[in-house]
């Protein structure tokens, strides 16, 4: 099967040619559009109970965040550093400054020592990860810099389920 042609009478006036540029240039701007568009879309994150959404945060345009809590035994802070990839939750490292019982022992990739963290590096995909919120201050998720604690929305002891979700960076444009 032949293609097509299209042909566009070009007239040699003055609003011919004005209007042949005119119709490239509507052309070139929707295809600059949509490519600001697809390069827009950033990852949120949903913190829910029960199916319920209770908040949406939306992630950085590199989709990392981390979720910090107190080890119930060592009582010292560990983070977990997560990444938004293709609709899922990608923990990628394991971030802790002390060794005690319940701590991983082993690295599924890598393991080093830098300024006082021991870091694993991880390579587990969650569609969702579900989590009980610690009764040990300070259970929360970190988004550029900012901790959110699970207790702003649900009591400790509580049980969440994060996910992300693809949209668009005009979802959270001030209104």
């Amino acid at each position: 099967m032949k293609g097509f042609k299209v042909m566009i009478p070009l007239r040699s006036s003055l609003f011919g040619r004005m209007g042949w540029w005119f119709l490239c240039s509507l052309l070139f701007s929707f295809v600059s559009v949509s490519t600001q568009a697809e390069e827009n879309s950033v990852y949120s994150l949903y913190i829910s109970q029960n199916s319920q959404p209770l908040a949406v945060l939306a992630l950085p345009a590199t989709g990392e965040f981390i979720i910090t809590y107190v080890h119930s035994i060592h009582k010292r802070p560990v983070y977990e550093y997560y990444r938004a990839e293709q609709g899922k939750l990608h923990l990628y490292e394991l971030w802790y400054d002390t060794t005690s019982t319940g701590m991983p022992s082993d690295a599924e990739g890598a393991f080093r020592l830098e300024n006082g963290f021991f870091i694993l590096t991880l390579d587990r995909l969650f569609q969702t990860l579900p989590l009980f919120v610690s009764p040990i201050p300070g259970h929360g998720v970190i988004i550029e810099g900012r901790l959110y604690l699970f207790t702003e929305w649900v009591a400790a002891e509580s049980a969440l389920e994060l996910s992300v979700k693809e949209s668009s960076a005009a979802e959270f444009a001030p209104k």
